[in-house]
């Protein structure tokens, strides 16, 4: 596997040469430092893009386009990345070398259509197709609720109001009402000429023709950018811990905690603290499932979670109703008892075999691949064979050493109903 960085002025274009895949995936993404109120135009702005365009006004004809193109796979999404905001518009389609001349150029300027030549008309986007990406748009929000734990979630890190993990992913009603087809070309436009691009391309390509396409048919032409530092700010720590609560007529009770990491350093942010949120509930065979679930059954499940780049550790659990006290008591003897190094070598080694797992099995997937470069870019993540062998250099003493850089900020619990009561 060869990775090539080329400058383009306007964008960075990252080549990644392999033949592992018949396939060449092209992704687009479009960053730049988050902002609250950006967060719903952003979501609707992916979907108005991918449902209509000049030239295939409907979904129909963007469908059938993309089968003519060998069943050409199209998606976009939207992702928040520490303290930036991130539109990735990506396809995969059949190297020409399985199809036909010429279809690599034809599936390349198929996505930059999508992107550069939206269905306009008199300076708005279309106002039917805003209106239906706005009612889908509604119903994801309203939906969140529906999931008990990402509801439960999302109110644990609500209350963190300064800080960008505390925003509705889904976006806002409030502002999903002032979005119509004017409003979103000006946005539209803005995203275009004033965020960070990077584009990704993944495949057993001839690199010059590649640049060239992408030269050719890539227009957007802005130099003028502000960088973010990506790292959120550290939580405060505090003596009290902030402890709230809801009740729902559930049969299981959703306990969540907010962990704040403080003073890592950069060892300890791209290899230890992972180590340590592996060991301490990663898996069944994490010290939290064993101690919480399988030794007192206390619980559904429970997990841990880092958010290295927002410098918190979530842990989240689905247990019986009225035990939650019992379960916090647990759970903070685990944290102790890593902090006493109360774990054997092999729990280690078990933890550190998982993410090296992980890593070799991100190679098998084009988006593994380009998710590790963009990492790369963003926090300067280590090539794949430095971060499985530093992953294996972690110690139990930096463990030990990390766990005392955890607190407890908070917890959130949506309480559900014993049987009993309910009945």
């Amino acid at each position: 596997m060869n990775y090539e960085l080329i400058n383009m002025g306007a964008y960075n274009l990252h080549l990644v040469k392999t033949n592992r895949f018949k396939t060449i995936t092209v992704e687009v993404d479009f960053r730049r430092e988050i902002q609250k109120e950006d967060i719903t135009k952003r979501a609707v702005l992916k979907e108005v893009l991918l449902n209509s365009n000049k030239n295939y006004r409907t979904e129909r004809e963007l469908i059938i386009e993309s089968e003519n193109l060998y069943d050409l796979k199209l998606v976009a999404s939207s992702a928040r990345m520490g303290n930036y905001t991130n539109i990735s518009f990506k396809t995969r389609f059949l190297d020409e070398k399985y199809t036909e001349k010429n279809m690599n150029e034809e599936s390349i300027a198929f996505l930059m259509d999508i992107i550069f030549n939206p269905n306009i008309d008199n300076g708005s986007f279309n106002e039917e197709v805003v209106n239906k990406c706005k009612n889908r748009m509604e119903k994801s929000i309203k939906s969140l609720k529906d999931s008990k734990l990402k509801y439960t979630l999302f109110k644990l890190l609500e209350n963190v109001e300064d800080k960008p993990y505390s925003y509705n992913s889904y976006g806002y009603l409030e502002d999903l009402e002032k979005i119509d087809g004017k409003v979103l070309y000006d946005y539209y436009k803005d995203m275009i000429n004033n965020d960070f691009i990077d584009i990704f391309v993944v495949g057993d390509f001839d690199s010059i023709e590649i640049k060239e396409l992408i030269k050719k048919y890539f227009k957007a032409r802005t130099y003028h950018r502000t960088k973010t530092n990506i790292i959120v700010e550290e939580l405060p720590i505090i003596k009290k811990i902030i402890e709230q609560s809801e009740e729902d007529n559930v049969n299981q009770t959703q306990f969540t905690i907010l962990c704040g990491i403080n003073n890592l350093t950069e060892f300890e942010r791209k290899y230890v603290i992972k180590v340590y949120s592996e060991l301490l509930g990663g898996s069944s065979n994490s010290i939290l499932f064993d101690t919480v679930r399988e030794k007192n059954s206390y619980a559904y499940y429970v997990n841990a979670d880092v958010k290295s780049y927002d410098n918190i550790l979530l842990i989240y659990s689905g247990i019986e109703p009225g035990n939650k006290n019992e379960v916090f008591k647990l759970i903070k003897k685990c944290l102790i008892d890593i902090e006493k190094g109360n774990f054997t070598d092999d729990m280690l080694n078990n933890a550190k075999e998982t993410l090296v797992g992980g890593i070799k099995a991100s190679l098998d997937s084009p988006s593994g691949i380009i998710n590790n470069y963009f990492a790369k870019i963003l926090v300067g993540t280590d090539d794949f064979e430095e971060r499985i062998e530093n992953f294996k250099k972690v110690t139990k003493e930096d463990v030990i050493n990390v766990s005392k850089k955890i607190n407890i900020y908070s917890t959130y619990t949506l309480e559900g109903v014993k049987q009993d009561e309910e009945n």
